[in-house]
């Protein structure tokens, strides 16, 4: 097995835990957790070679990126708000979002329409954080922030391609905020 498919597996797998635990009550962290993890599911099919699809696979890439990190970063910034809490408003923002990433990106061919949605997206839950002093979840926007900014710059190192720091930051960003959710385990006495 590659690196790329390899670390489209591991974003796969953090996805699915948050979507099962640490979310269970976030629908709209819970839905852009399962965008980016259908993307990563279909990448590591694609790189292993077991079923290649990539125009599949870039549009759900496309979808993660143009309305599945704007879901989560609603779910973070605000957390109370109807989008984030209620699934039927989730669903809406979801469709109308889906519906202006296609119309964007494959019918005007403006494609930056979702590396701009992305970013946006990355410094709101890094600007919340920092507001709030929710330290996690800093550390959870600068993962995705830079993972970003690194697929972007086409960054490189030794084996590790672009595609591979966009997997690792997201998975990175994704299990800290998995974490930030997850309720506290009681220490036991010693």
């Amino acid at each position: 097995m590659n690196w790329q498919a390899l670390f489209d597996g591991l974003l796969a797998a953090v996805a699915i835990w948050v979507v099962l635990k640490p979310a269970q009550h976030l629908p709209a962290m819970r839905l852009a957790c399962l965008l980016l993890g259908s993307a990563a599911v279909l990448g590591t099919l694609r790189f292993s070679g077991v079923l290649p699809l990539p125009p599949l696979h870039q549009f759900v890439s496309m979808l993660g990126a143009g309305v599945g990190l704007p879901l989560l970063a609603i779910a973070v910034v605000w957390p109370h708000s109807a989008v984030a809490t209620e699934r039927r408003f989730t669903w809406i923002f979801a469709v109308i979002a889906a519906v202006i990433c296609i119309l964007l990106v494959l019918m005007v061919q403006f494609k930056l329409w979702t590396s701009v949605c992305a970013i946006v997206s990355a410094l709101g839950i890094v600007g919340s954080a920092l507001a709030r002093k929710r330290w996690p979840v800093l550390a959870a926007g600068l993962c995705i922030l830079f993972a970003l900014l690194a697929f972007a710059a086409q960054l490189r190192a030794g084996p590790l391609l672009p595609g591979e720091f966009l997997h690792i930051g997201l998975a990175l960003g994704l299990l800290l905020l998995g974490r930030s959710l997850a309720p506290a385990v009681p220490q036991t006495a010693q």
